[in-house]
């Protein structure tokens, strides 16, 4: 029956358009048309008649309130009839007149069921109550008397109007008097309209249906969309499932899927965490859908849904796909179906039946009351209370169904093994658009009508007059007999314009019935009720002045009660008790109960801070003191810091890093701790402290980092890029050398890396600092935060504007120009001259470097410097540029006395005099004799100092010196010969393969035939045959001719040319391997010198044998005119030849 396709059903289906068209019988619904025109003018009919045909009933509807507003955020309510309204979830009640509507009980239980209902097709044979007989409007018109004559009617108008005039006075004064008795009963709901997205989603649609779970609502609309929403109301997910008016949705136990059904005659089934949607076209409208209890956990995926077809199936998977069961047809459309655990109840033009799924029969039929409204005018109302309990609301009606088990007895006599009790029952004197449990009580979402001009119609009139403005919804709680609890009328948005089948009413249950949740639907409006909870339960109380009991039941609710209390004479009572306990001086009571007792009186709260004030006690209130909610003047906040100030710093600095900065004048205060900070003692860190939170409070980020850095607090200097304030850094830079240098000498991983240094261990940039542990400390401020940040910012922070700052502070001075000479020379160029007497003072061994890298400074300053400190090294350096090299090499060998820098000097200048100097300076001392043998190396003669050194001169270590220099000459020579070793080597193997290579063959096809003349080789005859690397084949003669060149008459070589050609070839291998110098050893064996030679002189042969002469080369490879040709040659050449080697 779920096919998608409309000719595979097998259950007879009308269309729906055909019954548009057919005119209404009598006894069938009356069209949109005759229920809306009522509401509207003449010149309106026309236009809802043409829409009839394009949109369903309740769009219509729609389209005409859809330009109301939708933005209202309180929910008007009238309770126990008298006007109030709710906003959020709090309930101020008004004077107003009460009206408690009439109760029909029928509290007699009675057994529902027939004892010869077995089986599901016996169900259309029960016992029906009688229908209402119908009534014609024809029989209506006949019944009047035609023969009145005017004054008759006059006088029973007067009459009438007098009867009824006494009416309303007898009715105004019962209603005072139920008034003044719903004054003491206490509400049993609360309300608050949905809020979210709502109002967006419906300002162009309008509410059908809704089914709600724990975790979510869903609503399904008159344009055919299914709106997924969180419990406030936001929009999270849309379907558009439909074409048409949703009229049913059904949520499954896990919260998974949603199935919706239309008046398009289509059930959809959608996954909302998957792309899963099912679809399933009846082709007929669809009134009722239900999925089975845990439909997302079940294979067999079942559901069931009735409609217009007057047939309730029962859908599933089955073993070749969908399969439909036919529970029951024939009974009229179905209106509602509501599945819980194995039992299935839906409502027909009959009544209300059950199914047991477990064992596939109807076991209960519950008839309609006699005398009620025709079946399809008013929904009929499902809910499961629990398990076995069935709640029925129908136009009203309502009752309470009780499933039971037949005794073993009944069973076996043939009788279905369960049977419905009917437990209460009444009628009302208004339909119940919707019901739903409360505890042992019932909520009725009542519409109020005139039932009795309903009870009996059968067809509504063609021309009916216009209908009087429908009346607020009202929710009615009632007992088990059906007397009224609590009633409250809601002013949804557009009730004037809805009827009764317009509401619903949804019902999520909780763990206790104080955790459910009512919704009442509307088609542009959704109220959330709750039942009341303790702090409402006070409230009224308060209301009522009952603030003995009120205060009892907040003690009995416990320590963290947090209620809403905020009634002027309660808080006269709470005054009265705190000016007792002050009285007795008991101060810390007081200040303990004033959040409990003043709540959010403002006026209040600095009412006693000026009482606490006075007693000299501020100091027990401010913990107490609230910051928000409410805020209390400036002023008053400042006298409480103030007196803080003066009794206890400590307290007060903690006070204002826990109070919001928005609530006090922070620039008022921080001069009345500035002025504190003049008496110096162990106070005057928390008054810097203080400071620098209250200039944050004010904004002053520069006074803020002022006083961080003198605090010597962690991350200040964070606040220079943020705040950027790196005009205050320049101006401070001394401020922010203190703060370096108080984190270098604090800072524990640094005095390990100088210990390290002074170890030797480590991989350090402080490695060179020996034992000197203020020289590590000196290199390593260079990488502290404050230095790095006043050199990092060239644009914000000008070198020239820091250097006057530091220049009374010379070791901070050099720590800032060593860290930006670090960073950029050229930057600091200017201030070089400064450095060279800041790196003597405090960084020596780097001077020299910086010497050497900086050419902005005078030489000869630099020196005189270097002079007064008695830098021998440097005043070498600077000796050396200057030009005096024997003056500085003078220095070195009379004061350093290192002939290892001697020659490196030497070595710098290149210059032979300084090094004639160097050995005649050295030939008196013996052991720099002995250095320059061991480190002159290759750079001069050893023999050069050797003949210079004086006869009979005693000279210790001469022999080792010999020795070493021998030793040095050998290694080389060894390694040259090494050399050119590998060098002959790879010549003669490289030479070797390109000799093999001249000399490979070329395989040539028996059947070849000349390029050029195209015949076969007779290689019996002498035919010279010419073949060339590119493999094409000529006879001699061909070749020959065809380039008009001179054939080869011999391969022989000529010997003059062959006698050259060794002799050139001789000379150039001697040129390149022979080494003067090296004549007896250095020279390679003659056994490979003239493999070399005889290998050179083959390819030489092979190469004038292979020379080409005028006109021996391919004309098919060496001429481009003819692509063609050359192109065809290639493809012969890839098909014949083929190089072998």
């Amino acid at each position: 029956m779920a096919d998608t396709s409309p000719q595979s059903s097998s259950v007879p289906i009308r269309s729906e358009l055909d019954d548009r068209t057919k005119p209404i019988p009598k006894g069938h619904p009356a069209t949109i048309a005759d229920r809306v025109k009522e509401d509207l003018a003449e010149d309106e009919v026309d236009d809802i008649l043409q829409m009839e045909n394009v949109y369903s009933p309740i769009t219509i509807r729609s389209q005409l309130i859809e330009n109301m507003d939708d933005e209202l955020t309180s929910v008007p309510v009238t309770h126990g009839d008298a006007q109030s309204e709710v906003f959020g979830d709090r309930l101020e009640t008004e004077n107003g007149a009460p009206r408690t509507p009439g109760v029909h009980r029928e509290s007699a239980p009675e057994e529902v069921g027939d004892a010869d209902e077995n089986h599901v097709e016996d169900a259309p044979e029960e016992a029906v109550a009688e229908k209402s007989p119908r009534v014609d409007d024809d029989e209506d018109l006949e019944s009047e008397d035609d023969d009145t004559n005017e004054e008759e009617e006059t006088d029973e108008e007067e009459e009438t109007d007098e009867a009824a005039t006494e009416d309303e006075l007898e009715e105004r004064f019962s209603d005072e008097e139920e008034a003044s008795d719903h004054e003491d009963e206490e509400p049993k709901l609360k309300y608050q309209r949905l809020g979210g997205t709502l109002s967006e989603t419906l300002k162009k649609d309008a509410v059908s249906a809704m089914a709600v779970s724990d975790r979510f609502l869903a609503l399904g609309t008159h344009w055919g969309a299914v709106h997924i929403l969180d419990i406030m109301g936001t929009d999270v997910k849309r379907f558009q499932s439909h074409s048409a008016t949703v009229t049913s949705l059904s949520i499954d136990t896990g919260g998974e899927y949603v199935a919706s059904a239309s008046v398009d005659g289509k059930v959809v089934i959608s996954s909302l965490y998957s792309q899963e949607v099912q679809k399933f076209n009846y082709q007929r409208p669809v009134k009722a859908v239900a999925l089975e209890p845990d439909y997302s956990r079940k294979n067999t995926r079942q559901f069931i849904s009735g409609g217009m077809a007057e047939y309730l199936l029962q859908s599933g998977k089955g073993w070749f796909g969908n399969k439909d069961i036919v529970i029951s047809s024939g009974e009229g459309p179905i209106y509602n179906v509501k599945w819980r655990a194995t039992f299935v109840a839906w409502a027909n033009e009959a009544g209300v039946k059950i199914y047991d799924i477990a064992s596939q029969q109807k076991f209960a039929y519950i008839d309609r009351p006699p005398n009620s409204p025709r079946a399809d005018l008013f929904r009929c109302n499902l809910v499961w209370k629990s398990d076995v309990e069935l709640l029925i609301g129908w136009a009203d009606n309502v009752k309470l169904c009780v499933i039971k088990e037949r005794s073993k007895m009944d069973i076996a006599s043939g009788l279905p093994s369960k049977y419905v009790e009917i437990v209460c029952q009444f009628r009302t004197d208004f339909v119940v658009s919707g019901l739903a449990p409360l505890g042992d009580d019932i909520v009725l979402l009542s519409f109020m009508t005139n039932l009795a001009e309903l009870r009996n119609v059968d067809v509504l009139e063609q021309n009916a007059t216009k209908r009087s403005k429908a009346q607020p919804p009202e929710i009615r709680v009632v007992d088990s007999h059906g007397a009224t609890i609590a009633n409250d009328v809601l002013s949804l948005l557009g009730f004037e314009h809805y009827q009764a089948n317009d509401y619903q009413l949804e019902y999520l249950p909780g763990t206790n019935p104080s955790e459910a949740t009512f919704y009442v639907v509307s088609p542009k409006d959704i109220v959330v009720a709750k039942p009341r909870d303790v702090s409402d339960h006070i409230e009224w109380l308060v209301d009522r002045k009952r603030y003995e009991e009120a205060l009892r039941i907040a003690e009995a609710a416990g320590p963290n009660y947090e209620g809403r209390l905020q009634v002027n004479s309660i808080l006269d009572i709470g005054q009265k008790y705190m000016a007792t306990l002050m009285g007795e001086g008991r101060y810390d009571e007081v200040a303990a109960t004033c959040p409990k007792i003043l709540r959010t009186d403002q006026a209040l709260w600095e009412e006693w801070v000026a009482k606490f004030n006075v007693a000299g006690q501020l100091r027990k209130l401010f913990p107490y003191l609230p910051v928000q909610n409410p805020q209390l003047e400036n002023t008053t906040y400042k006298l409480v810091l103030t007196q803080l100030l003066k009794v206890d710093v400590k307290m007060f600095l903690e006070t204002i890093r826990s109070w919001p900065s928005d609530i006090y004048d922070a620039s008022a205060l921080v001069h009345e701790v500035e002025n504190a900070m003049e008496t110096e003692g162990p106070a005057v860190r928390y008054l810097q402290e203080a400071a620098k939170e209250l200039h944050m409070h004010a904004r002053r980020y520069d006074r803020a980092l002022f006083y961080g850095l003198l605090l010597r607090a962690a991350d200040v200097l964070d606040f220079v890029k943020e705040h950027n304030l790196y005009s205050f850094v320049q101006d401070h830079a001394i401020l922010i050398m203190e703060y370096d240098d108080y984190c270098l000498n604090s800072s524990p991983e640094i005095a390990n890396e100088i210990a390290m240094a002074i170890a030797g261990t480590g991989d350090t940039e402080l490695r060179d600092i020996g034992e000197d542990i203020e020289l590590g400390k000196t290199r390593a401020a260079t990488r502290m935060p404050g230095v790095q940040l006043l050199i990092s910012h060239p644009d914000h922070i000008l070198a020239t504007q820091v250097v006057p700052h530091l220049a009374p502070h010379r070791k901070f001075l050099h720590i800032f120009l060593d860290a930006l000479f670090k960073l950029d020379a050229q930057a600091s160029a200017q201030f070089h001259h400064l450095q060279i007497s800041l790196y003597a003072d405090f960084d020596p061994p780097r001077l020299i470097d910086f010497l050497r890298l900086s050419p902005a400074y005078s030489v000869q300053t630099a020196y005189s410097i270097c002079q007064k400190r008695d830098l021998v090294p440097e005043m070498v350096f600077l000796l050396g540029k200057m030009g005096d090299n024997r003056t500085a090499l003078n220095l070195i060998i009379s004061r350093l006395g290192d002939v290892k820098r001697a020659i490196e000097f030497a070595k710098e200048q290149n210059d032979d005099e300084l090094w004639e100097d160097l050995l005649k300076y050295s030939m008196d001392k013996p052991s720099f004799i002995v250095g320059l043998l061991e480190n002159l190396g290759g750079y001069i003669n050893p023999i050069r100092a050797v003949e210079r050194i004086p006869e009979g001169l005693e000279i210790p270590g001469l022999k080792k010196a010999l020795i070493k220099i021998m030793n040095d000459i050998g290694i080389q020579m060894e390694l040259r010969e090494g050399c050119e070793k590998i060098l002959i080597s790879d010549t003669a193997e490289l030479l070797d393969t390109l000799y093999r290579a001249q000399r490979r063959g070329m395989l040539l096809d028996p059947d070849v035939t000349c390029a050029t003349c195209h015949t076969g080789f007779d290689y019996a005859d002498d035919t010279t045959l010419v073949t060339f690397f590119c493999t094409h084949v000529y006879h001699l003669q061909c070749l020959t001719s065809s380039v008009a060149a001179p054939a080869i008459n011999s391969p022989a070589i000529d010997a003059s040319s062959t006698t050259s050609l060794q002799r050139r070839t001789d000379k150039a291998v001697r040129l390149i391997y022979h080494r003067p110098s090296l004549s007896t050893s250095g020279l390679a064996s003659n056994i490979q010198l003239e493999q070399v030679t005889h290998s050179i002189r083959d390819v030489a042969e092979v190469a004038i044998r292979l020379k080409k002469r005028d006109g021996l080369f391919c004309p098919l490879c060496r001429s481009n005119k003819d692509k063609s040709t050359a192109r065809d040659g290639g493809l012969a050449r890839k098909r014949r030849g083929k190089r072998i080697g």
